[in-house]
């Protein structure tokens, strides 16, 4: 996240898909990462000096701030926070740009048994009713990342892969590259900006009880729209685009709504058919849904 001068990472977690280039962006620009504890540990081994590493789990309140602060604080030209003998000088909290809410969430988990029942295209407004089995939970996706998609190169003919499936696969087998198959935990980001608030929340699924209780209420969410939705642990009966709904309805309809995690995937689903969530959420809730175009300029707050 670049606010200004202020430079952060922040991982929501830690896959293949989504750690990817943090390790290499930190040590070039000395971004602090807050992340959770996998991904923490994979940066670190990647080289990323410890005094930028930040291990969050949920329920942390971090104050950010602009880096010629965190310099000046390191330098002792401004005031510094009370901290234990040896910890990097960080600025007194009067200094804080803007604050970051952590919070636990939940990776989505997918329809089916098996990949092989995961459709080509993930409509989001397919509604899914009941388990696959009684032991059906996010496992599921650890086991599916460490020995189906990161393993894919071992699975398929190389001639028979798409440029892009080959690219990724050479990718994922580069031991220099920074990743893991364990998402170690998801957590969702409530960005305090002002009197404003922004959520990101990187994939579909949560915790009711959290989810009702999340103050101050987001003004915006960023929210991820693939797979099947989980709810507090377990498959969500219903569609994403109702699932969707009951995530606005209990983060108070935030004003706008904007999808992640829809993007084009090398293997099934090979896209997301966004437009059932966009319209149910529009006509369900206050909130409306924002459609990102590329190199475009938005305004969080309008």
């Amino acid at each position: 996240m670049y606010l200004g001068r202020l430079f952060y990472v922040h991982q929501a977690a830690l896959t293949g898909s989504s750690l990817p280039g943090a390790d290499r962006t930190a040590i070039r620009t000395g971004a602090i990462v807050i992340a959770n504890g996998e991904a923490i540990n994979c940066l670190r081994n990647a080289g990323v000096p410890e005094k930028q590493l930040v291990p969050v789990a949920g329920g942390e309140r971090v104050p950010l701030f602009k880096r010629q602060d965190r310099l000046n604080a390191l330098s002792g030209d401004i005031e510094c926070a009370p901290g234990p003998p040896g910890a990097p000088a960080m600025p007194a909290h009067i200094y804080a740009a803007l604050s970051v809410h952590v919070w636990p969430s939940l990776h989505c988990l997918m329809p089916g048994k098996s990949h092989a029942d995961v459709p080509e295209v993930m409509d989001t407004g397919v509604k899914y009713t009941g388990e696959a089995s009684q032991y059906q939970c996010t496992l599921d996706i650890t086991f599916g990342m460490k020995y189906g998609l990161l393993r894919v190169g071992q699975h398929m003919p190389r001639e028979t892969m798409a440029q892009g499936m080959q690219s990724f696969v050479e990718y994922v087998e580069d031991k220099r590259n920074a990743m893991s198959y364990y998402d170690g935990g998801q957590l969702m980001y409530n960005f305090l900006i002002g009197d404003k608030a922004l959520l990101w929340s990187a994939h579909l699924g949560g915790y009711r009880g959290i989810l009702e209780s999340i103050q101050p209420k987001p003004n915006v969410l960023v929210q991820a729209i693939a797979g099947r939705a989980n709810l507090n642990g377990r498959p969500f009966d219903g569609s994403a685009a109702e699932f969707a709904v009951k995530t606005s309805q209990w983060l108070g309809e935030p004003e706008k709504v904007i999808w992640c995690l829809h993007d084009d995937s090398p293997i099934k689903p090979l896209r997301v058919n966004t437009t059932p969530a966009t319209d149910l959420v529009q006509q369900e809730t206050r909130s409306r849904v924002i459609d990102l175009q590329p190199t475009e300029v938005y305004a969080l707050f309008s």
